[in-house]
C-alpha cells in the first residue's frame, strides 16, 4: 500500500517539475513525508479495498486514546457512532466514484467517548484501478462544543436584548412621562398660584378700601365684609382641597364610613349650589327616587365629591344651560349621573382628565382652573371601591358617571 501511495507522490512530483534528484541530496523523500506523516497534527489514515486500516500516524491513533498497532487492521466503520454510518458509506461510495469526498463523522474512542472529526477523503489508484483510500480528519469536537454553546446562548441573548430593548424603552416613556409630570406641575403651581391670588387680590383691595375710608357708610362696609368672608371661605376650601388630595394619595386619610342616604346627599349639593345656578340662569333638576337608599359610606367626602362635579357643571355651561342630576337604584349598586349643557371637554383630554394637574386648555374659554378637581373625586369613588366614567362633547355637554355599591344588609 505505501508503494502505491510512492506512485502517486512521485507522480504529483512530475506533475509538478519536483526534481527527485535534487530532493536526494537533501535525504529519502520518503523518509521524510512518513516523516510529515507521524509529525502532522491530525488523523491521516489509509484504507484498503475493503476499508480496513493498512495505515495511520500515531497522533490520530492517539486522538482516539490508541496505539497505532491497535487501530492495524480494523475496519474503519467500527470506529464510526452508528448514527453517522449511513453517511459515511454514502461519502465513501461519493468517492469511488468522483474521486473524492468530504463529510463530518463522529469517531468512538477506546473508552466509548465521542469526538467530531471532519474528513477529506481520496481515492488511490493503481493503473485506473482504486486500490484504496487515503483520509484526513480533523479534529472538532471542541469547535462543535463551542458552536453548540453558542447555539444554546443565542435564544439568551436574543432574549436579552428584547428585555433591554424593553428597558430601554421603558426609560425612554419614564423620561417623557417625567418630562410630562414636571410640565403639568409647572401649570399646576401657574394656575394654583392663580386661582390663589384671586380671592386674596379681593380681601387684601376691600380691607384697605374699608380700611382707608372710615366714613364709608355701614350698608357698604357690610357688603365689603361679606365678600371678604365670601372670598375668604373659598381660599380656604381650595387649600384644603389640596391637601386633602395630597393626604389621600398617600393613604393618610381613612374614611369614616356610615349608613348613609344617598338621595339626601344629593338633594343637599343641589340645595347649596340652587343660589350660585340662579346667578347664571341655569337651571338644575333632578331625578332622584322619593325612597331610601342606603350606602356604607363616608357622607362627607360624597358630598364633597358630587359637590365638586355640581361646581364643574355650573362652571362650565353657558348662561341659559340645563344641569340634572339623575339617581338610578339598580340591583347591588347605585348609579348617579350629573349631566350638563356646559362647553364639553374635548376628545383628545378624557383620557387625562383624571391625572393629577391636568388642566384641559381651552382657548376659546377665559375659564380657569386648579386642575385637581376631577382629581379629587376620582380619589374620593377609589377609595369606596366605585367607578367613575366621564361622556363629553365639545359645545354639546358633560354627563358624570358615578356607580357605588349598596349596603344590602336588613
Amino acid at each position: 500500500m505505501v508503494e502505491d501511495l510512492n506512485k502517486e507522490i512521485a507522480s504529483y512530483e512530475m506533475a509538478q517539475g519536483i526534481d527527485s534528484e535534487a530532493l536526494s541530496k537533501i535525504g529519502d523523500w520518503k523518509e521524510l513525508f512518513l516523516g510529515l506523516f507521524n509529525i502532522a497534527h491530525d488523523l491521516i489514515l489509509i484504507l484498503d479495498q475493503e476499508g480496513n486500516i493498512v495505515s495511520i500516524n500515531q497522533f490520530g491513533a492517539g486522538l482516539l486514546d490508541y496505539s497505532v498497532d491497535e487501530l492495524l487492521g480494523k475496519h474503519f466503520l467500527e470506529l464510526i457512532d452508528t448514527n453517522y454510518s449511513s453517511l459515511v458509506s454514502s461519502s465513501i461510495t461519493l468517492a469511488l466514484k468522483s474521486g473524492s469526498a468530504f463529510f463530518e463523522t463522529s469517531l468512538i474512542n477506546k473508552f466509548e467517548k465521542l469526538n467530531k472529526f471532519q474528513f477529506s477523503i481520496k481515492t488511490v489508484s493503481d493503473k485506473n484501478r482504486i486500490i484504496g483510500l487515503l483520509g484526513v480528519g480533523k479534529n472538532v469536537t471542541k469547535l462543535r462544543n463551542f458552536e453548540n454553546q453558542l447555539n444554546e446562548l443565542k435564544p439568551k441573548l436574543i432574549e436579552a436584548e428584547r428585555l433591554i430593548n424593553l428597558e430601554r424603552a421603558r426609560s425612554s416613556n419614564q423620561k417623557m412621562m417625567l418630562e410630562e409630570l414636571n410640565r403639568m406641575k409647572g401649570e399646576f403651581v401657574s394656575n394654583i398660584s392663580h386661582e390663589l391670588r384671586t380671592p386674596l387680590a379681593s380681601i387684601v383691595g376691600f380691607s384697605e378700601t374699608i380700611a382707608s375710608d372710615p366714613n364709608m357708610p355701614s350698608e357698604m362696609q357690610q357688603e365689603f365684609n361679606l365678600i371678604i368672608l365670601n372670598e375668604g371661605k373659598r381660599l380656604a376650601k381650595l387649600i384644603n382641597d389640596v391637601l386633602d388630595l395630597s393626604r389621600m394619595e398617600t393613604g393618610r386619610i381613612a374614611l369614616n364610613k356610615s349608613r348613609t342616604n344617598i338621595s339626601k346627599i344629593l338633594y343637599d349639593v343641589m340645595e347649596k349650589n340652587q343660589k350660585i345656578a340662579e346667578s347664571k340662569n341655569l337651571i338644575i333638576s333632578s331625578d332622584i327616587p322619593p325612597d331610601e337608599i342606603i350606602l356604607e359610606a363616608d357622607e362627607e367626602r360624597l358630598f364633597q365629591a358630587f359637590d365638586a362635579i355640581m361646581n364643574n357643571s355650573i362652571k362650565f355651561t353657558n348662561e341659559g344651560g340645563r344641569i340634572k342630576i339623575i339617581l338610578n337604584n339598580l340591583f347591588r349598586e347605585v348609579e348617579v349621573v350629573i349631566s350638563d349643557t356646559g362647553i364639553g371637554i374635548p376628545e383628545k383630554d378624557l383620557p387625562y382628565i383624571f391625572q393629577k394637574f391636568y388642566r384641559v386648555n381651552r382657548q376659546d374659554s377665559e375659564i380657569s382652573g386648579a386642575g385637581i378637581g376631577l382629581v379629587f373625586v376620582k380619589q374620593i369613588v377609589d377609595l369606596h371601591k366605585g367607578l367613575i366614567n366621564i361622556q363629553s362633547e365639545p359645545n354639546k355637554g358633560t354627563s358624570v358617571v358615578i356607580k357605588l355599591l349598596k349596603n344590602n344588609r336588613h
